[in-house]
């Protein structure tokens, strides 16, 4: 699978979810915790193998929580796509989802295809399609399918100062207008609302430090609300109130870590958390988190609760057990109930009910 292939699907399946972060393990253990954890782990999960053989890759759940889905070539003859596992099901043969790569709408029912130096949308029910007149660039669709973003970034100059203007238009593709201008940056994320982008950057070019902000597409306002550097990771939490990131090889190596951010506070203040490693949010209220500790004979699965800082254990690192997880491939259902990984073990896919 090429570089880019693979990045366009990470991007479809990770969605507005999150993305892992690494960093060293010994740094962690440095850092003071945000809460004192649980003494005892919850009850124990139950765990379901969903495929076997080895396959599959980057899963993922239907927006109804009723189907795996992940990227796969069950066979010589099959095409490679989307395909498509029952979670009531599990090891029944997989199903084709469709052809298509993404990245896909939060809903599934479009996807993105840039074909021949065009952006193309296609409806899947029906395979309706349409070109978007954006240059051929990639386009991010809103969490209520309705609207795309789309960068227009500087070829040339600094990286951290190349020039990057925000198109928004409607998902056909009218309407598009420039929304707003930053320069070493540019959209991170819609917000659930599919009004407001959460963005990056300075918003000129003499500005001594990139600022993340809230902008408002309709009305072309900009809310600053930290200054931060090398913010990687960012997942917006399901209400849209809580941001988690994480930074590393910040020049001020103090700025390092992985950081909640209060969105609805007019001057927030990150907070810092006591880990390093991958994260999901598990509903409004809950960060679920995968600490990045080599050697460990096995993955752990925390819950951080954010109202009172608790973390709570809800998988133990275990050399029996099938949690290890292969390239970050994990993700959590829409209701919070259930994840999905692909396992370093076997390279099969595999449900965890969480208790």
């Amino acid at each position: 699978m090429s570089k880019p292939f693979a990045f366009l699907v990470a991007c479809a399946l990770m969605g507005y979810a999150g993305a892992a972060a690494a960093v060293s393990n010994e740094v962690a253990q440095a850092r003071p915790a945000a809460g004192a954890p649980a003494s005892a782990p919850r009850p124990s999960p139950t765990f379901a193998q969903m495929t076997d053989g080895g396959c599959c890759a980057q899963p993922f759940f239907s927006a109804d929580g009723r189907y795996v889905l992940f990227l796969d070539k069950p066979a010589a003859t099959a095409p490679v796509g989307i395909w498509a596992v029952a979670v009531d099901a599990p090891l029944s043969p997989p199903t084709l989802f469709t052809e298509r790569l993404g990245p896909f709408s939060r809903d599934l029912s479009l996807a993105l295809d840039l074909q021949d130096g065009q952006t193309v949308i296609e409806r899947l029910r029906d395979g309706k399609r349409w070109t978007i007149n954006n240059g051929g660039r990639p386009v991010i669709f809103s969490p209520d399918s309705r609207r795309i973003a789309w960068t227009v970034v500087q070829e040339v100059g600094g990286f951290d100062a190349r020039r990057a203007q925000i198109y928004v238009a409607d998902v056909d593709g009218r309407r598009a207008r420039l929304v707003a201008t930053r320069f070493g940056g540019g959209p991170l994320g819609w917000l659930p609302d599919s009004r407001r982008l959460l963005v990056g950057g300075r918003a000129s070019r003499s500005d001594p430090s990139p600022t993340l902000a809230i902008l408002d597409v309709d009305a072309g306002a900009v809310r600053p609300l930290v200054a931060v550097e090398r913010l990687r990771g960012a997942a917006i939490s399901p209400d849209g109130r809580m941001l988690a990131y994480f930074v590393a090889q910040a020049r001020d190596a103090a700025q390092n870590g992985v950081f909640l951010l209060d969105l609805t506070h007019p001057s927030p203040v990150p907070q810092r958390l006591n880990f390093f490693g991958a994260y999901r949010w598990r509903d409004a209220g809950r960060l679920l988190y995968i600490p990045l500790r080599p050697g460990a004979p096995g993955d752990e699965l925390w819950q951080l609760d954010v109202a009172t800082g608790r973390s709570e254990r809800l998988i133990a690192a275990d050399a029996g057990s099938p949690f290890k997880i292969a390239n970050g491939d994990w993700d959590v259902a829409r209701d919070g109930a259930k994840i999905v990984f692909l396992s370093a073990r076997d390279r099969n896919l595999w449900l965890v009910t969480l208790p």
